[in-house]
């Protein structure tokens, strides 16, 4: 018989291998995506007493056209009002310790440093958020994270 090349399997060895999960860092945006990332984050965060931390960059994608749908949207005080409502309830609902962090900045930027600040265990996003046109310039955040993060980046799939 010879061993399983990646190591013991069975019950026991899956219990060895779960990471303890103490604090998520979930980008939020007001996007369906980012709502789907913050019920995904909400929800693990009840199954393993994780703190959530809530995080939303103002500044380099809020430079929209007058026109855009998003009025005040690059206005940090706008922001703050959304991330500590209607982005988070899904944090609100579930029985789950949270806060957010909102900051002007490079969204990439911003949810690494919180990650580097909190010694985050896992980072959250959706798959697209609003600013959509823009990341396709500039690279998506999902993208850049995936690359970039010290640790695991779950980024939730649009349906789920």
């Amino acid at each position: 018989m010879t061993e399983d090349p990646i190591g013991p399997t069975g019950e026991e060895s899956l219990q060895r291998r779960v990471v303890p999960i103490s604090r998520i860092v979930v980008g939020v945006d007001g996007s369906d995506n980012g709502a789907r990332a913050v019920a995904w984050a909400a929800e693990l965060a009840t199954v393993t007493g994780a703190e959530v931390i809530a995080v939303h960059a103002v500044g380099l994608l809020e430079r929209l056209p007058p026109d855009h749908p998003d009025p005040g949207y690059g206005d940090i005080a706008e922001a703050h009002r959304l991330v500590e409502g209607e982005w988070t309830l899904h944090l609100h609902a579930a029985d789950i310790a949270f806060r957010w962090h909102v900051a002007y900045g490079q969204p990439v930027s911003l949810l690494l440093q919180v990650v580097d600040e909190t010694s985050a265990d896992l980072v959250v996003v959706g798959t697209r958020g609003r600013r959509q046109r823009a990341a396709l310039m500039l690279g998506s955040t999902s993208h850049q994270l995936a690359e970039r993060s010290p640790c695991p980046v779950v980024i939730v799939p649009p349906g789920t």
